[in-house]
């Protein structure tokens, strides 16, 4: 009898093990850069807004179509099915990486609590959407309306404090490590690249979680076509970013699942007269 109860004591100590294994599993902190996790947006949504000297669209019929300032378009909202994306990082290598995006292809050197590199480094490869996918792409059109305008400025900017919805902290990183890469003209080049912005409103170029950035000028001292004759394309360039810092040695995103549903991000361009320096 003492060799039953022993052996059912066993058991049930081994059952209790067992859950509790899988208990410490389910809530453990992963990078999720480390496991080349794939983020899942659900409807992630882009509200983009121009200054009201401005008129915008995702068509350039549209955008031609609009001959009067009381008819122009102030803003349009992107609204994309559910996406999965892998998390990437920008580089200005754009010989080695054409989009502007790169990932890691060695993640087991990625530490599975800050989410940034071991000792031994990283290696990387081109973000090429195909399998996998890295990223989204928005494209608008804008131009004045009445009368073409010289001498501007054309900025972007991103309002960190507007864009963050309703949810657990976790949820609230990954908002924050929602990037866009602006591109000004007809191709994703280092020539047309303009900068970065994130929901957190970092410089992702410093990474240091302290420098700010939540603007970046398109066209400096430029011009601006009337709408009925031609526009600018904008490209932007929609990503999760794996690199960017939270605090000192820790990035804003290391867990195994990373929820990024209801992501809103806004963006307002503005033309202003160029003041020279």
């Amino acid at each position: 009898m003492s060799k039953i109860l022993t052996s059912k004591k066993m058991i049930i100590s081994s059952v209790i093990s067992l859950i509790l294994s899988l208990a410490l599993l389910g809530t453990a902190s992963y990078a999720w850069l480390s496991m080349n996790k794939e983020t899942t947006s659900n409807g992630m949504q882009l509200k983009v807004e121009v200054t009201p000297n401005l008129i915008i669209d995702d068509e350039i019929a549209a955008l031609r179509a609009v001959d009067r300032p009381v008819d122009a378009n102030f803003r349009v909202d992107f609204t994309n099915a559910a996406t999965t994306l892998r998390p990437a990082t920008h580089d200005a290598d754009y010989t080695t990486f054409s989009t502007g995006l790169k990932y890691v292809t060695n993640p087991s050197e990625v530490s599975v609590t800050t989410g940034l590199a071991k000792s031994s480094g990283l290696t990387f490869a081109n973000a090429v959407n195909g399998t996998y996918n890295y990223y989204v792409d928005y494209i608008i059109y804008i131009a004045s309306t009445g009368a073409a305008m010289s001498g501007q400025n054309l900025t972007a900017t991103l309002n960190p404090a507007a864009v963050i919805a309703n949810s657990s902290a976790t949820a609230q990183d990954t908002l924050k490590a929602t990037s866009i890469d602006f591109y000004l003209g007809d191709e994703v080049t280092s020539g047309n690249y303009k900068g970065t912005l994130n929901v957190a409103g970092y410089d992702a170029s410093a990474n240091n979680y302290t420098t700010a950035k939540t603007s970046v000028t398109l066209l400096e001292n430029g011009s601006i076509p009337l709408n009925t004759s031609s526009q600018i394309k904008v490209t932007m360039r929609c990503y999760v970013d794996g690199a960017l810092l939270k605090s000192a040695g820790q990035a804003f995103i290391n867990a195994a699942t990373v929820a990024t549903d209801d992501i809103t991000v806004n963006v307002t361009f503005a033309a202003v007269d160029y003041v020279a320096p």
